[in-house]
């Protein structure tokens, strides 16, 4: 299976003249909305602009308890609203393992990915506490079903950890992301 690497997002990123790359680098997730559209080629072609203004809705309120109880300051706010080149290879990665090997539609592969890289890098580290059910709620309505629910929270936990799915996670997480 052929993955996406850092050095090709580099050089797309430096092609669109965004902000230069560096190891540091987190950018606004709204950036990379086309990428993530090519990438997971959902038939309609708005359900990744969907999902994330879910997924923005469903971090308001965390990130307010996470202010008021102090477990989240303002750099830490503006990096659970970003997402590192690295983690956007990872969820790339990530959904097409899951659209190719595991047949999942590509919508619930993003939401799939997308949570586990936040599950992983951004919300252990905050105690924010997103549910697996609320990811899944942030699919268009007319992609949500209560088998598919059952499916996606089964899917989480098991291939979620797959040692496919560890392999991309871990040799990120040591490469400094």
């Amino acid at each position: 299976m052929q993955f996406l690497n850092e050095h090709q997002l580099k050089k797309e990123i430096t092609k669109q003249h965004v902000q230069p790359y560096t190891n540091t680098s987190f950018y606004d997730i709204n950036n990379f909305k086309g990428v993530l559209k090519l990438a997971f080629k959902c038939k309609n072609k708005h359900t990744i602009d969907i999902i994330l203004n879910n997924w923005s809705e469903l971090l308001k309120d965390e990130i307010k308890w996470g202010k008021r109880t102090k477990r989240i300051d303002k750099k830490e706010e503006q990096l659970v609203k970003s997402l590192h080149p690295k983690e956007l290879i990872m969820i790339i990665n990530i959904g097409s393992i899951m659209q190719k090997t595991y047949k999942m539609k590509p919508e619930v592969a993003f939401v799939f990915a997308f949570g586990i890289i936040n599950a992983h890098f951004v919300f252990e580290n905050t105690s924010m506490d997103i549910t697996i059910e609320n990811m899944y709620n942030t699919l268009p309505k007319k992609s949500k079903s209560k088998s598919g629910e059952k499916r996606f929270k089964k899917d989480f936990f098991l291939k979620g950890t797959s040692q496919e799915i560890r392999k991309i996670l871990y040799k990120s997480s040591k490469d400094g992301c």
